[in-house]
């Protein structure tokens, strides 16, 4: 492993597993040998806190320093001279027709459709610039963890929540099955949002 310190894991379809340290760049295990990526072969930054990796195979690497693409052999990077909200990339996730929602710590959310940019801030919708975490539900809707609460996207309208989580300092979420949201907070505690009701969970 290429540091001991992981922010995130991803497996591909082959079932490689993804590895994206602190410092050290990305660590490919095929279940035998170990490959490491960092800045001396293609990838921008070695510190990486995310990786999502699209339906053709083409790993997306969120680090400080912009976004790394990775198709097997070739690099492709992309930042704030091409399009990128901010640099400082915190989380990435695709969507069924393959938008990269990409979000950052202080510029908001840039969505790539593969062509171009479209950014999203608190200025337009977003209930924060600083964005940790992003999930999509089962009808397409983008739920984005922020500092400041959680922010939904439908495409066309947005809604937010700062008054039902836990701490409005997000950390992670998660959809289940049934499309309860599960939300991890700065306080330690999990929100539970089933549409309507809020529910905390916490050690007591």
């Amino acid at each position: 492993l290429a540091n001991n310190i992981v922010n995130s894991i991803a497996i591909d379809q082959e079932g490689n597993i993804w590895f994206g340290t602190e410092g050290g760049g990305v660590s490919k295990f095929d279940g035998t040998i170990w490959t490491t990526y960092n800045t001396s072969n293609g990838l921008v930054n070695d510190y990486i806190r995310s990786i999502s990796i699209d339906s053709q195979g083409n790993k997306w690497f969120g680090t400080y320093n912009g976004v790394s693409k990775f198709d097997g052999t070739s690099w492709k990077t992309y930042n704030t001279s091409n399009g990128l909200a901010n640099d400082d990339v915190r989380s990435i996730v695709i969507d069924a027709q393959g938008n990269k929602w990409v979000g950052t710590y202080g510029g908001g959310v840039s969505k790539f459709d593969g062509t171009l940019w479209t950014n999203y801030t608190d200025t337009n919708g977003l209930v924060s610039n600083i964005v940790n975490s992003i999930a999509i539900d089962q009808h397409g809707n983008k739920w984005f963890g922020t500092e400041n609460g959680v922010s939904k996207f439908d495409d066309s309208i947005w809604n937010s929540f700062s008054n039902g989580p836990s701490s409005d300092f997000i950390s992670s979420i998660a959809i289940d099955l049934k499309g309860d949201k599960w939300i991890g907070a700065k306080d330690g505690k999990i929100s539970k949002f089933d549409g309507t009701t809020w529910k905390i969970y916490d050690t007591n």
